[in-house]
């Protein structure tokens, strides 16, 4: 008959189990659940859905748990090791990867079926073997323990944890539901990114632009890295035909990310009619040394002005160093500025 100590490790060992299980499928994975569910029903699924279907995966993966239970009978208090089974499909039922439900590599379900029978032969061989006579219940505990958190990482193993994939599902989500300012914060601070990213960040500001020209990518388009200016020029050419999008906001980000300046400042001048020109606009006109901004907004200009000449002044000190090396001292100070995209837009695959 089990002792009071063994059915509160088995309890611990649940608990634990359920904890993570649905703080991974809830908030880790939610995003590719919702894409997963949503290319089953064509349409975006809500956060009840998800939490339902987190639900059913929880009672489907916990089901081998008693089964394992049965035909191993691990003694010694190794109760972990029947959840083996379970974090392997856990890992297994998040694999999807944008395209496949089961995105994982052929080397990566050979290394975790083999990290599978490890655990099982390990608890075996453990749980037969003679224990010293030192205190019991702490030692069963930290084997628990240990074999849990083996289990955790088979299932991050198995699991997608693509961070841009993530990202990316996520920006969509906020876009589905016309969130573009939540859709701009996801990622702000990470440097890691892709065409895909970059190109959705820019919908959100277009999209922002829709109620306040310029708002949008003339205050945020160069706050991130792109990695790849060609793809996203493209990208913002094919919306030119969406109604969604204004023409003229979106020819003068095509521009801006083209370097493209004199166009750019041919496109903004209807804006020089506002109170206030967004920041990127300001500094393109800066660049193409527009007597028209300087004459409609005197202080703003003379301020980003003295900037950029702070930024050339960098530049001339630094003449004889490798454009790569100018590039990385720069970046912390003016990496988010137009003349610093402006000026090596060329090497920005090498920059982060």
């Amino acid at each position: 008959m089990e002792n009071r100590e063994s059915k509160g490790i088995r309890i611990m060992c649940l608990v634990i189990f359920l904890t993570f299980t649905l703080s991974w499928l809830m908030f880790f994975q939610r995003d590719l659940m919702s894409a997963a569910m949503t290319t089953l029903s064509s349409d975006r699924s809500s956060s009840y859905a998800c939490f339902f279907v987190s639900v059913l995966l929880i009672f489907l993966v916990l089901l081998p748990v008693p089964i394992i239970n049965s035909i191993f009978k691990f003694r010694n208090g190794l109760y972990a090791a029947n959840y083996t089974l379970s974090a392997f499909m856990l890992g297994a039922f998040t694999g999807y990867d944008g395209n496949r439900f089961f995105g994982q590599s052929g080397k990566e379900w050979i290394i975790s079926v083999c990290f599978v029978a490890a655990i099982f032969i390990f608890s075996v061989i453990k749980s037969f073997s003679v224990r010293s006579n030192t205190p019991d219940n702490p030692r069963k505990i930290s084997d628990n323990l240990l074999i849990m958190t083996l289990l955790f990482c088979l299932a991050a193993f198995l699991g997608n944890t693509d961070e841009n994939l993530h990202r990316k599902l996520r920006i969509e989500r906020y876009l589905s539901k016309g969130q573009y300012e939540k859709a701009l914060q996801v990622g702000c601070n990470e440097e890691e990114t892709d065409s895909d990213i970059t190109l959705l960040r820019a919908k959100a500001m277009l999209l922002l632009d829709a109620d306040n020209p310029g708002s949008g990518t003339g205050e945020h388009l160069f706050a991130y890295s792109i990695r790849e200016p060609k793809l996203l020029s493209s990208g913002l050419s094919k919306l030119l035909s969406d109604p969604m999008y204004d023409n003229v906001t979106v020819n003068i980000a095509r521009a801006l990310v083209d370097c493209d300046i004199y166009t750019a400042d041919s496109l903004i001048m209807p804006f020089l009619r506002q109170g206030r020109l967004p920041a990127y606009y300001m500094q393109v006109l800066v660049l193409n040394e527009s007597t028209d901004a300087a004459a409609r907004f005197p202080e703003e200009f003379a301020k980003e002005k003295e900037r950029f000449d702070l930024f050339v002044e960098t530049l001339e000190r630094m003449k004889n160093d490798p454009m790569l090396i100018r590039a990385n001292s720069t970046y912390k100070e003016y990496g988010k500025t137009y003349y610093w995209y402006y000026e090596f837009r060329h090497t920005y695959t090498n920059t982060y």
